[in-house]
Order: structure tokens, then sequence, then C-alpha cells
């Protein structure tokens, strides 16, 4: 009896191991950790690759920016050259005719004629027309007031 018993159990034994789940053997678990293992790599390497070529992508973008802003701060150099040049053409105009530089600006130096390299000759503010449209030099009134005075045969009165 005692063998049947013994037999029993073991049936028994055996039924259970059957039932539950067996235990993966050293081999099978370390090729399951090794695949793991190799996969992660895959996808690190995946990453890896990706960040490379966002950082390859903005690179490219940063060195278009820059020339951008190169091309722009050219032109804006040009612009303020040009703009310069304007102001300087009107503060020479200002000062031929003789009136007087109102201008805040004080960046900029004041320009006279005499500084722009052109003679320059005391203008009276009562005597001196502004230029005409054709770019021609403007005549004083003095010179139109002679003339009319050798048609009146009056001689204006000088300063």
């Amino acid at each position: 009896m005692e063998a049947q018993e013994h037999r029993g159990t073991g049936r028994a034994a055996v039924r259970q191991r059957e039932d539950r789940p067996r235990e993966p053997t050293l081999t099978e678990a370390l090729s399951s950790i090794m695949g793991a293992y190799h996969h992660s790599q895959e996808t690190m390497a995946t990453v890896l690759d990706k960040l490379q070529e966002t950082l390859r992508l903005q690179e490219e973008q940063y060195l278009g920016f820059r020339e951008e802003l190169r091309t722009i701060g050219s032109a804006l150099g040009t612009i303020v050259g040009v703009l310069t040049d304007i102001q300087k053409t009107l503060r020479d105009t200002v000062a031929l005719q003789g009136a007087p530089d109102t201008s805040q600006d004080d960046k900029m130096p004041t320009t006279s004629a005499g500084a722009s390299g052109q003679d320059a000759q005391p203008q009276d503010h009562h005597t001196s027309t502004p230029p005409p449209a054709d770019g021609q030099p403007a005549r004083k009134r003095s010179l139109r007031s002679r003339d009319r005075t050798e048609q009146d045969g009056k001689t204006p009165a000088r300063k």
C-alpha cells in the first residue's frame, strides 16, 4: 500500500507540474534577454539616426537664416547710405538757398555749401528766389528789380 500511495503521490505531483507553466531553461532565458537587448539596440540606433537627421536639417535652416540675415543687413546698410545721401543733398540745397538749417538730427553733421566743396556766397533771404524746376540757377530779385528800373528810368536804392 505504501507503494501505491507513493505512486499516487507521484502522479499527482506530475499532474501538478503539467498544470503550471514550466520554468524556462537557462538557455531560453538568456536567448530572450539577448533578443530584447538587440531590439533595444536597434531602437536606439533608429532614434539616433532620427536625431542626427533632425540636427542636420536644423543646421541647414540655421545657415539659411544666417545668410538671409546677412542679406537683409546688407540691404539695410544700402538703404541707410541712400537716406544719408538724400539728407546731405537736402541740407546742401537748404544751405544754398540761404535758409537756416532747422534739422534736429545730431547724428549727422550739418553741411553747408562751403563744406561740400562749393564756394559759399552770402545770400540775402530777401533777394534770393528758389531754384526753378528746370534746374537752372536762380536769379536774384535785385537783378530783376534793376531790369525794371532801367525800363522806368529810376535807380533802386542800394543797401
